[in-house]
């Protein structure tokens, strides 16, 4: 089937979720994958404080909704999960440099299926009972990319390269483990609790093993809807904002 254009693709994600709304009129944000839950809440909390105002939440892993919003999507709200997306875009003229804001932290963690013994540490993904570990795709997921600096940090990275099974997100990653497909995968901490008891938590990576996890949200310079996507940049950063976050796991953002 040949692929069909990102915005297109979103056009029909705005009209899958904009039900009851007019999908013309609401904000359009697009938020890592492992952010979901938490911009959705927010959202809803959103539009409970602004009558009339609809908001619609595109998630995926931030390679992908960098490639679209390249394309043309027609995104109001960018909420990455690493820097580098929005410094690429911040490059090509598509959100102005130091609009950005950071909204939260996160930390890597190791998580194996329901019924088996996570690792002592992550080194320990070493051992050969681990012989398929997910891991987020490097390219599209920056999960994968701390994934592998992690790795590479306490030393075992080479030796894993033979195990390593990507996903497209670090929620792909998470259903692998939790199907059994793979003995065990590296996710965020906030992740595995949308998985309930179908997944073990294991050991955390080192600290200073990987970049810091760092979500930041920035307004596109050609949003379609500027002033309610600043409204809902404004309540993201706000103390409720964070409170919704944090009740779900997220960690403040570094000091700047």
């Amino acid at each position: 089937m040949p692929r069909r254009p990102a915005a297109a693709l979103l056009a029909a994600v705005i009209a899958a979720a904009a039900t009851g709304a007019a999908a013309a009129g609401s904000v359009l944000v697009s938020a890592a994958s492992s952010l979901k839950e938490a911009i959705q809440e927010a959202a809803e909390r959103f539009e409970v404080r602004h009558p009339g105002t609809g908001v619609v939440v595109n998630a995926a892993a931030s390679g992908v909704l960098l490639r679209q919003i390249e394309e043309d999507a027609p995104v109001d709200l960018f909420v990455s999960a690493s820097p580098d997306e929005i410094e690429r875009l911040e490059r090509a003229g598509r959100i102005d440099v130091g609009a950005a804001r950071p909204v939260a932290s996160n930390r890597l963690v190791v998580v194996v299926p329901a019924g088996s013994s996570p690792p002592a540490t992550l080194a320990g993904l070493a051992a050969p009972r681990f012989d398929r570990i997910a891991i987020g795709n490097p390219r599209t997921v920056p999960a994968g990319r701390y994934a592998e600096q992690a790795l590479r940090w306490v030393g075992v990275l080479n030796a894993l390269a033979t195990r390593l099974i990507p996903g497209e997100s670090v929620r792909q990653v998470l259903e692998y483990v939790a199907r059994g497909e793979v003995a065990a995968g590296i996710v965020y901490a906030t992740d595995p609790r949308a998985m309930g008891e179908r997944v073990v938590t294991g050991p955390e990576a080192p600290r200073g093993s990987h970049d810091p996890i760092v979500y930041l949200v920035a307004p596109l310079r050609d949003a379609p809807h500027p002033t309610d996507a600043a409204a809902l940049m404004a309540f993201l950063l706000s103390e409720e904002g964070r409170s919704i976050l944090a009740r779900r796991g997220f960690l403040p953002p570094p000091p700047r």
